[in-house]
């Protein structure tokens, strides 16, 4: 009784810790909170809670120790944006907002883990799929007058971040276990008008860019300890992704002047710490604190200097996912999680992103799993990123420039789903 008691009031506590830190919540910026359904379905908690395979092999390498079977899982999630950027000038009576026009994004993702016998202590995973990215585009205003921060033109961007991560997880001992994994990232992107690495005011100008793919790496490690007595915890650092420039190739609107320029553009270093409690009958609870270093990371470091675009100017952030899954019956199991985050885009850089206005506040998940036949799982999950906005002076840096303000704003639904097979 007194442990039930306890275990209650850690729950409560908890809640309460999320309600009164709500007013922080903003964006893990351009990596996804979450793979696959079932890790989606959660809020994207796994660093001490491994329910599935791709949550297990995105958060905590170790942690596919504590997988009960091998699994194999396919999913696609499709992400449905809803964006909209304003500026003004002041004093010229010069204001406009305009709502982009993006459509459906698909996200894939891939999990496999296998164990050779219940006992042995290595497991092996394989993990595939899109782990970060973001896509906008304004549509062509056609007066510079109806939203200053376009200038009349039309501005799209697309970034597509694949990670690929062949892991191990060794369990030491009963409790204890450790796990690591290569990553190989690949990346690719592009932004109409191209900003990055040009002088500040000259992308009105200069359009038709692409860049070709880039190939990064890095790794993570990780803990994953099991107290036996209902509590779990673990521990994941991932390193930077160090990624080769991102080359790029453009024309000068309106003439065939080529332009040509590389620029660096990393991924964070990610800390990730979580906790899980499993006391309660056919009741799984976790709570996943996160620390994404934006603000040490190549293009995302720097803003404008000596009126060149460097880089985004994003701060650093931190964020905490909490989530609950109930088996409601032999068949079928339930799940609702909740995740909020710093905001990585500051006013300050409210000009620079408005090709990535990544700053989404308050995410709500829900999700279902049933078990068509035994081992056979489809996974169906529902996600809403309520609305954020930032807001900044338009533009700076440039000598004369107009006063002013630029604002974004975004939101998103999500739908996503996935089979798995357990053996």
């Amino acid at each position: 009784m007194k442990t039930s008691v306890f275990c209650w009031n850690i729950v409560l506590v908890l809640i309460l810790s999320f309600v009164i830190s709500n007013r922080f919540a903003n964006a893990q910026g351009v990596l996804l909170r979450s793979l696959g359904a079932v890790n989606d379905s959660i809020g994207s908690v796994a660093t001490a809670t491994p329910i599935d395979a791709a949550g297990a092999l995105y958060w905590n390498p170790a942690s596919l120790s504590g997988l009960e079977k091998s699994e194999i899982s396919f999913g696609v999630g499709i992400i449905m944006p809803k964006m909209r950027v304003s500026s003004s000038v002041e004093g010229a009576g010069l204001s406009g907002s305009t709502k982009g026009e993006v459509g459906s994004v698909p996200v894939p993702s891939m999990a496999l883990t296998w164990r050779r016998c219940p006992k042995s202590p290595l497991t092996f995973g394989l993990g595939l799929g899109a782990v970060g990215g973001a896509a906008s585009l304004y549509p062509s205003t056609g007066s510079p007058y109806d939203n200053p921060i376009l200038g009349g033109r039309a501005k799209s961007s697309t970034v597509i971040i694949m990670q690929i991560t062949p892991t191990v997880s060794y369990k030491i001992t009963d409790q204890l276990s450790v796990g690591a994994a290569p990553i190989i990232d690949l990346a690719s992107l592009t932004i109409n008008p191209m900003q990055l690495g040009q002088p500040l005011g000259a992308a009105h100008e200069v359009h038709n860019f692409g860049t070709r793919y880039a190939w990064g790496g890095g790794f993570q490690i990780g803990t994953y300890y099991d107290f036996k007595n209902h509590f779990k915890t673990g521990f994941m650092f991932k390193s930077p992704i160090w990624a080769e420039n991102l080359t790029y190739q453009g024309t000068l609107s309106g003439n065939s002047e080529v332009y040509s320029g590389s620029f660096d553009l990393n991924l964070p270093m990610t800390l990730s710490w979580g906790v899980s409690y499993d006391g309660f009958r056919d009741t799984i609870i976790g709570l996943d604190v996160r620390y994404f270093d934006y603000a040490h990371t190549a293009g995302f470091k720097k803003g404008v200097v000596n009126g060149v675009v460097e880089g985004l100017d994003w701060d650093s952030i931190m964020s905490v996912a909490v989530g609950i899954e109930r088996k409601w019956s032999r068949k079928l199991k339930l799940r609702l999680g909740y995740c909020w985050n710093e905001n990585p885009i500051p006013g300050r850089s409210a000009m620079l992103n408005v090709a990535a206005p990544l700053m989404m506040q308050h995410t709500l998940t829900m999700g279902a799993t049933y078990a068509i036949i035994k081992d056979l799982e489809f996974s169906l999950t529902y996600i809403h990123v309520f609305k954020a906005k930032t807001t900044g002076p338009f533009p700076t840096g440039i000598a004369a420039a107009p006063v002013g303000s630029v604002t974004n704003e975004v939101s998103a639904n999500m739908i996503s789903a996935g089979v798995a097979k357990k053996w």
